[in-house]
């Protein structure tokens, strides 16, 4: 037997680091004791080791009998008390007991994960200096009193101390395997008091029952026995546990039982450290029978087995069952407090007849080209003008106008916003001040160079809350490469996920009811760059697309295509002194291609019937070609009865019905008088 030291002596003048320490603790109302030097062991031996009761049974004793050697049970506040029990440990570190307190130990080396759940706290960081850390709370609430200690209690290296009977090493302790301090993060940081709103949280997020709580037997899976959670749950009892926290008596038959799960308990737990296991089972079964016989051969063989390739398969498939259950049960609490958060918008749901018998309400947003409450997409070639575009729509849509000078609008009633990805914010505005959009309701959100809102859930609530705010109806979001947030451009997937993101975003979340997304256009200019599913999304597609750059043809010409959208290819104009678009009445790109070399050719036309007045068609079209044109069949017959009724050339039918031609104002011709109108150069 071991005698222990005699520390009711009084505690000796020589300079007493951890005496201090611990004094300084207490005066902060944490009850402490002596640890061993650079460990976080007990100093003082167990007083009562090897001494039996009267049944023959192992000695229990919790600190009444007077003496110190009772590890976390001698932890104390008074100040003569720690005199003497530091006074043999000047150099040792110091332990605090968990009185009235909740610690969370978060061991990162076993693949802790803090979520962004605990409320701000004490912190105290672990000599290890790898990031571990104890999160000191006090006890708050009801919920918070019923927490127990217990190892990986919300999840793998989540350990929790709790109650008078734990304990964690105090700063400036030392580590034992780097000999360097523990410190405390922030000491202006108080410790919180743990509410039940605070613990249910935790719980919630980690996916664990509250403290307290039971499931049903019949509720979840059997476990091995080797587990130290039971088949109820993470704080139901298993038989590893009850015999740690009640050790067997000697003599009742069960000592190898107990000592396979306890053993088997401390395999799992200290599974990459043998000389740790070695010390907590050799000191566990000293307490039930420190003279068991088989004691080396059980503990041998159970960390064999836990090693060998058949338990540490069965660890991994019981670590795997156990994490996606807590991920089924988290995303099932998660599902259930969103719906209480955020309750869904009911369904646009209805009989046909019910349907039909609502009022009335407007098809278009703009008459046969975008639809109203619609999603559009405006897919642009490189410089063809979609930020022009996109000013020139918004002004027509809060003024009124005809949009184009053809279409009508529905006007909105609120404002128009655009969210720009691309382009710096005083250039838009300058654009849209020359268009002529009403400055009051037009608002630029500009996202260049910032991270996407669309993807950190505040910037997105924020810029929700933004547009909501400023009642906001219509929305620009320009480009989609920019506001797009997945990884693979190409990918149809991720894309419709995205565009039905958008979707929501822009109608539950911000309160709008008409979105347009521009997007560039591949190399030809008539699809949208990237994945099909930016033109299976939309219920109107507006394509821009270029002239015949090489061939001088500068116009921009726009198509539309969609749910009853129907618009063939049409060339705009622009008016650089305003900024407005309007349709030039040509049509095609082929067909101003044609209007084209018609008008080449109108000058020699024109040189030949002055030189020959009366020339037939056949010759003209003869020594067109004689003088070097190059022209396809037919097309001067067009630049003739271009020419004629546009008042350029006269005109008389000849023999056999032949037309022949002179130069205008001829008194053997009839010239026509051009149709009075409005000129490209008024737009």
């Amino acid at each position: 037997m071991v005698k222990a030291p005699d520390y009711t002596l009084e505690p000796s003048g020589a300079e007493n680091p951890a005496l201090a320490s611990a004094l300084n603790w207490s005066e902060r109302g944490w009850p402490t004791f002596p640890l061993r030097h650079n460990d976080k062991t007990p100093a003082i031996p167990n007083v009562h080791k090897g001494e039996k009761d009267a049944s023959g049974k192992p000695v229990r004793c919790d600190g009444r009998c007077g003496k110190f050697g009772h590890g976390v049970l001698d932890a104390t506040r008074s100040a003569d008390a720690l005199g003497r029990l530091f006074a043999s440990y000047p150099t040792g570190n110091v332990g605090g007991a968990a009185t009235d307190r909740v610690i969370f130990d978060l061991d990162v080396q076993h693949d802790a994960k803090r979520l962004d759940v605990f409320p701000p706290t004490r912190e105290h960081l672990s000599g290890r200096g790898n990031g571990n850390v104890h999160l000191i709370y006090r006890v708050g609430g009801t919920l918070a009193r019923q927490i127990r200690p217990g190892v990986n209690v919300l999840g793998k290296g989540i350990d929790i101390r709790a109650g008078a009977g734990s304990y964690v090493v105090l700063p400036p302790s030392r580590h034992p395997d780097t000999g360097k301090p523990y410190t405390v993060a922030n000491p202006e940081v108080p410790e919180h008091a743990l509410t039940d709103d605070d613990v249910r949280a935790i719980w919630s997020a980690y996916g664990v029952q509250l403290p307290g709580e039971r499931k049903a037997p019949d509720a979840a899976p059997e476990r091995p026995s080797r587990n130290t959670e039971a088949a109820g749950g993470l704080f139901a009892q298993s038989e590893a546990v009850r015999f740690l926290l009640d050790p067997p008596a000697r003599g009742q038959g069960i000592t190898n039982d107990a000592l396979t799960k306890v053993a088997g308990y401390y395999a799992r737990l200290h599974r990459e450290a043998r000389e740790l296991y070695d010390y907590h089972v050799n000191e566990w079964i000293a307490k039930v029978d420190p003279s068991y016989e088989d004691k080396a051969k059980t503990v041998e063989s159970v960390w064999n087995s836990e090693h060998s390739k058949e338990g540490e398969r069965a660890r991994r498939i019981e670590e795997r069952v156990e994490a996606k259950i807590i991920e089924h049960e988290a995303k099932a609490l998660f599902t259930r407090a969103l719906a209480e958060l955020e309750p869904a918008e009911p369904f646009d749901a209805g009989s046909l007849a019910e349907i039909l018998a609502r009022p009335d309400s407007t098809r278009f947003r703009v008459d046969g080209l975008i639809l109203a409450e619609g999603f559009t997409t405006v897919v642009a070639a490189r410089k063809t003008g979609k930020t022009t575009f996109n000013l020139n729509l918004a002004d027509a849509l809060l003024t009124g106008r005809d949009f184009l000078g053809r279409f009508p609008v529905e006007p909105v009633k609120g404002r128009i916003a655009l969210l720009n990805f691309e382009v710096a914010a005083k250039q838009v505005a300058h654009w849209a001040h020359l268009v002529g959009v009403d400055p009051e309701r037009f608002d630029i959100v500009t996202l260049r160079g910032r991270r996407n809102p669309l993807l950190h859930p505040q910037d997105r609530a924020d810029l929700a809350a933004y547009l909501r705010q400023r009642e906001v109806e219509f929305l620009f979001v320009d480009p989609l490469s920019r506001a797009f947030y997945g990884d693979n451009g190409n990918d149809n997937t991720q894309m419709q996920r995205f565009l039905s993101d958008l979707d929501t975003f822009a109608r539950s979340e911000a309160g709008a009811t008409d979105v347009v997304l521009n997007v560039h256009a591949g190399w030809n200019a008539d699809r949208s760059r990237g994945a099909s599913a930016t033109e299976d999304h939309p219920d109107s597609i507006i394509w821009l697309k270029p002239g015949d750059r090489e061939k001088g043809d500068k116009s921009t010409y726009i198509e539309a295509k969609g749910r009853d959208v129907d618009v063939e290819e049409m060339q705009l104009a622009f008016d650089p002194s305003t900024y407005r678009l309007s349709l030039t009445g040509e049509g095609s790109r082929r067909e101003v291609k044609q209007a084209q070399k018609r008008s080449d050719l109108e000058p020699e036309i024109l040189r030949l019937v002055t030189a020959d007045p009366g020339i037939n068609s056949t010759v003209v079209g003869k020594r067109l070609k004689e003088s070097g044109n190059s022209f396809q069949k037919g097309a001067e017959n067009d630049a003739l009865k271009a020419m004629r009724f546009a008042g350029r050339i006269g005109w008389r039918k000849g023999p056999n019905n032949a037309s022949l031609w002179y130069p205008p104002g001829h008194p053997d011709a009839e010239t026509k008088t051009p149709l009075a109108g409005v000129d490209e150069e008024e737009f």
